[in-house]
C-alpha cells in the first residue's frame, strides 16, 4: 500500500515538479521549466505561492556572483583575493552558467510579481464573492421575514374574520332569553336589548 502511494500518478508528478528539477530543467529546456513551474502552482495551491520564485531568484543571485565580485574588485580598486574566483571566471561553462542565472534571475522576479498580482486579484476575488453572498443571504432572510409577517397578518384577519362570521350562543342578560348572533355584538330578539358575545378565556 506504501508503495502504491509513494508511485502514485500525483506523487510522481509532485517529484518531477520539485524545486531541484525544475531547475535544471529551466537550465537545459527553457519553456518546458517554466511550464513546470506554472504546474506547481496548481500542485501546491497557495502554500508555497512565493517558493518558486523565491528560489529561482536566489540561484540566479549565485550564478551571476562570482562576475558580480569580479565587477566589484575592479571598479572599487578593491585589493581582495577570493579563492578559485578567476578559475571560475575562466571556465568554459561560466558563460552560460552566467547566461542562466541572468534569464532565471529575471524569470523568477517576474514570476514573484506575477504571483503577488495574481495572489491579490484571487483575495479580492474572493472576498468580493463572500460579500455578495453574504449580502444576498441577508437580503433573502429579510424577504423571508417580511413574507412570515404578512403570512401572519393574513392568518389572524382571518381568524378574526371567521370568527366574527361564527353564530354564537348569546343569553339576554335582560329577559334571559338566548339569542344566536354573528360576530360579538347584536340584539336580543325578544326585548331588542344590546347583547354582546365574549370570548371564554
Amino acid at each position: 500500500m506504501r508503495l502504491r502511494n509513494i508511485f502514485s500518478i500525483k506523487n510522481l508528478i509532485k517529484l518531477i515538479c520539485s524545486l531541484p528539477v525544475v531547475l535544471v530543467v529551466l537550465y537545459f529546456v527553457p519553456v518546458l521549466g517554466i511550464i513546470m513551474v506554472i504546474a506547481r502552482y496548481f500542485l501546491y495551491s497557495e502554500r508555497h505561492f512565493y517558493r518558486m520564485p523565491i528560489a529561482m531568484i536566489i540561484v540566479g543571485l549565485v550564478a551571476l556572483l562570482p562576475r558580480g565580485l569580479e565587477l566589484a574588485i575592479t571598479n572599487f580598486n578593491l585589493n581582495l583575493s577570493i579563492p578559485y574566483l578567476d578559475t571560475i571566471l575562466a571556465h568554459n561553462l561560466y558563460p552560460h552558467f552566467m547566461d542562466y542565472g541572468k534569464f532565471i534571475l529575471i524569470a523568477g522576479i517576474i514570476i514573484l510579481i506575477v504571483s503577488y498580482l495574481l495572489k491579490s486579484f484571487i483575495s479580492k476575488l474572493s472576498n468580493n464573492i463572500r460579500t455578495m453572498v453574504s449580502q444576498y443571504t441577508s437580503t433573502k432572510q429579510a424577504e423571508d421575514m417580511e413574507i412570515r409577517k404578512e403570512n401572519d397578518l393574513k392568518m389572524r384577519e382571518k381568524e378574526i374574520t371567521s370568527a366574527q362570521q361564527t353564530p354564537h350562543a348569546v343569553k339576554c342578560p335582560h329577559c334571559g332569553k338566548t339569542n344566536s348572533i354573528i360576530g360579538t355584538v347584536g340584539k336580543c330578539k325578544s326585548c331588542r336589548s344590546a347583547i354582546e358575545w365574549h370570548a371564554k378565556k
